[in-house]
């Protein structure tokens, strides 16, 4: 098991993906779901995201967790999301694009 490759709080790392995850957060939470996943943002991807923004962002966070071994339980998930939403936005974005993947779709170059 590792760690998160991002703090919660270390959003002046990449300030384009710091105002991405601050100006369009459910954009943001698609893309990731998506990524996550291994495929293009779906109909369903926005659909969970209105429905039920913060389940959206703990079940997105948990699969980042199982796909690359990060320690956490889904209860810290859940209460991070709860409050410091816009920052685990943001983690949970760079920690996909610190393995190679691009989360954040159109937005990244």
């Amino acid at each position: 098991m590792s760690g998160w490759e991002y703090g919660l709080c270390d959003c002046t790392s990449d300030c384009r993906v710091c105002c991405i995850s601050y100006l369009w957060p459910a954009l943001q939470v698609m893309q990731q779901r998506a990524t996550v996943d291994g495929r293009e943002c779906e109909v369903t991807d926005c659909l969970i995201t209105a429905l039920c923004f913060p389940c959206a962002i703990c079940m997105t966070r948990g699969a980042i967790r199982d796909k690359h071994g990060i320690e956490g339980s889904a209860f810290m998930d859940c209460l991070l999301t709860c409050y410091c939403t816009l920052c685990v936005i943001h983690q949970n974005t760079m920690q996909l694009k610190s393995k190679g993947e691009k989360p954040a779709g159109i937005f990244m170059s």
